[in-house]
């Protein structure tokens, strides 16, 4: 994304002259004729009228009129070319003063910039490399550059705006690098230190868009749940819901890639599109250029397996690190809402295991994970329009998203700022009738909450199909998030608490892999030729020796199911699930443990779980 905005010129700038020996490009024109102004005694303090009566601006840039000692006419120093500065700027604390800067660049189109006044501290270099990067031509000679600074600073405009480092909503107001939308109480301006990434890109008509991208989106659900995700990235904050994301997982050349570009296509080109190789710092600050919007992130496996689950968080949490300057002072963090949208061959759980790292629940149901494959044996389609095959549909979405973009998201934007609280109302109401008929009324709370996330998509597609922009009809984009809804439920192993299920998982498992190793068989004891356990868990007992499919009991010790079986979980919680499950057996007048014999230890505490587990259906 820009922070400088093109308008149309209103003239062609002065042509430069030639390089001098450093490379800087120097102008002599002739000397303009300007009136002399008598000498005496004046202040010179920035913003003063005499100040600015020092410098004069015409067409071919800003001047300095320089007074003579003899008291003749000044002598004119060129400093760059054309440059107003129309309006200071702050925030909305009324701190972080800055000047709105407007020339023309080359070309003749006229540039916009928010400059921040802490530019102009020191020497002012970062000011004076931004503004040559966006075409400003400035006067190579130290006395030039310093002139600048003198000129910017010397302006008092009348006008005042306010700034913002944060994209997205403001109010009633919706903020783009290049411009606001909506209406405010006051103006509102996209500051940044410097030049942005350009991300939003437009080319072709909606109506192009519509007919050959959205038209091939119908019947295919992880198509049409992709673009729904762009559409609903501005509603989030109207809706009320929490950031979050979806994941695509499934193998490689399945269409994963291919559903991120054509939600990508709402917006701008394959470079709106982010990629998960990155620092945990610099997706914090992805993050926040797609503030109020849809961010995409491709290729799960690029970023670190021991971060991956860190950074799944801090897009959710909506807030960057805290951080301090070097006075040990806090900075400012960067904040944001934002939906993302995720693709990889393995989900967020399976990529942290490769860096020996478990995935929490809280991880898992902040980016959503949702198999790629539609089922219909065509990667992610389940309906080819016509082409020969998945792969030749992929091919051909991929080419008219490079031609067709940025126009759809647009669109949607104009429609919403229109009539924001008619939208937000109904938003709502269509979020919770959506949730109360997907989301069962005993589903856990992990499942009401991406449940909701779920309907939020569902009811922006149907927004946007209202406002004309999809083309589908309606109820096409509820049917598709309805689809990746399932999907998800059925993945994740049902509508249960996720941290209960990883719990019986981690129990049975334990069972599994230690049950002859690490736990005696009573029935042997005293016997010679019985197996030595080593580093033993407890023991296991026949429920009755005379049935060999009766099963078993195991007696775990006390430390080894706190500090192994349950690690990573509070072991009361999980006795508790046990316990409730009808895994566990305890004695009478105890809450969780029992009372055995064991060979050589005598009476020990133990907690008794029954060998069901490892046949019992853990998701129900």
């Amino acid at each position: 994304m820009t922070s400088v905005e093109s308008i149309e010129a209103n003239g062609q700038p002065a042509a430069p002259g030639p390089a001098n020996a450093l490379g800087h490009v120097t102008v002599d024109p002739p000397k303009p004729k300007f009136s002399r102004t008598p000498r005496r005694a004046r202040s010179e303090t920035p913003g003063s009228d005499w100040s600015q009566r020092r410098f004069k601006v015409d067409d071919r840039g800003v001047w300095f009129m320089e007074q003579r000692p003899d008291d003749r006419e000044p002598t004119p120093i060129w400093v760059c070319s054309k440059l107003d500065v129309p309006a200071l700027t702050r925030d909305g604390d009324g701190q972080g003063w800055g000047y709105l800067l407007r020339f023309p660049d080359p070309p003749g189109l006229v540039r916009q910039w928010v400059m921040p006044a802490r530019m102009l501290s020191g020497e002012g270099t970062e000011l004076r490399a931004t503004l040559l990067g966006y075409g400003l031509r400035i006067c190579g000679t130290a006395k030039g550059r310093s002139l600048l600074s003198q000129y910017i600073q010397a302006q008092a405009p009348d006008a005042h705006a306010r700034c913002t480092d944060r994209l997205g909503w403001h109010g009633s107001a919706y903020v783009l690098p290049t411009e606001t939308l909506g209406n405010s109480e006051e103006e509102i301006i996209y500051q940044t230190d410097g030049a942005a990434e350009v991300t939003l890109r437009h080319r072709g008509e909606v109506s192009d868009w519509r007919d050959r991208i959205a038209k091939l989106c119908i019947g295919n659900s992880r198509l049409a749940f992709a673009v729904s995700c762009g559409f609903a990235g501005p509603l989030l904050r109207l809706a009320g819901i929490d950031s979050g994301g979806f994941h695509y997982r499934g193998d490689s050349s399945c269409g994963k890639t291919t559903a991120l570009r054509v939600a990508a296509s709402l917006y701008g080109s394959a470079s709106y599109m982010q990629r998960w190789r990155a620092t945990d710092n610099a997706l914090e600050s992805i993050a926040a250029q797609h503030c109020d919007s849809l961010l995409i992130l491709d290729e799960l496996a690029q970023v670190d397996p021991r971060t991956a689950g860190e950074c799944a968080y801090m897009l959710a949490n909506e807030t960057s690190k805290a951080r301090s300057t070097r006075g040990g002072q806090l900075r400012n963090r960067l904040q944001w809402k934002v939906l993302f949208c995720s693709a990889g061959e393995i989900g967020l759980a399976d990529h942290m295991a490769e860096g020996n790292k478990r995935a929490r629940t809280g991880q898992e149901l902040r980016m959503a994970d949702i198999p790629a494959d539609a089922g219909a044996g065509m990667g992610i389609f389940n309906e080819l329009h016509g082409f020969e095959s998945g792969a030749a549909l992929a091919h051909h979405l991929g080419k008219v998203c490079d031609a067709l973009h940025g126009t759809a998201g647009r669109a949607f934007l104009d429609w919403i700022v229109r009539d924001q609280r008619s939208v937000r109302e109904r938003l709502r109401a269509s979020v919770k009738q959506i949730a109360l008929r997907w989301i069962p009324s005993s589903a856990s709370g992990q499942v009401q909450r991406v449940g909701h996330r779920f309907a939020l998509v569902a009811a922006a597609g149907e927004l946007a199909t209202e406002a004309g922009i999809t083309g589908w009809s309606e109820g096409e984009a509820t049917a598709a998030a309805h689809a990746c809804f399932e999907a998800w439920v059925s993945s994740r192993g049902g509508i249960g608490n996720g941290e209960h299920l990883k719990m019986l998982r981690q129990v049975r498992a334990f069972i599994e892999t230690h049950g002859d190793g690490r736990f005696s068989d009573s029935s042997r004891e005293g016997d010679p030729h019985a197996p030595r356990t080593l580093n033993r868990a407890g023991v296991r007992r026949s429920v009755d020796p005379k049935d060999p499919d009766a099963g078993w009991d195991y007696f775990f010790f006390v430390e080894p199911f706190r500090t192994e079986v349950c690690a990573g979980y509070e072991h009361l919680s999980v006795l508790r699930l046990l316990l409730a499950k009808g895994f566990l057996r305890a004695d009478k007048g105890r809450s969780y443990d029992c009372s055995a014999r064991v060979s050589n230890l005598g009476k020990v505490n133990c907690y008794r779980i029954s060998s069901s587990i490892l046949s019992a259906d853990l998701e129900s």
